[in-house]
């Protein structure tokens, strides 16, 4: 099942930079975005693309495990496990 999950977010990322004019002219200018980071919302879409082809490569290749593996153990010694 996390093959799929990788592929559908790889894809939608590759969407994401394809299409980045035609995000940008449907969802206008980001304010926050434009005054915060030197790309604008232009670049600002292609990097959110860029980091889902990232995320989408590793949980496709079971490496993201190196993430989630250590953020789960914390959470797991913070709510006490799931108890039957």
């Amino acid at each position: 099942m996390t093959i799929l999950w990788g592929i559908l977010v790889l894809i939608m990322g590759v969407v994401a930079i394809v299409f980045s004019e035609k995000i940008y002219n449907f969802t206008g200018s980001l304010s926050f975005v434009e005054s915060k980071l030197p790309g604008g919302s232009r670049g600002f879409i292609k990097l959110i693309g860029v980091i889902m082809v990232i995320s989408g490569i590793l949980i496709f290749s079971g490496a993201a495990g190196f993430i989630t593996d250590p953020l789960g153990k914390s959470l797991q010694g913070i709510f006490g496990g799931f108890q039957e």
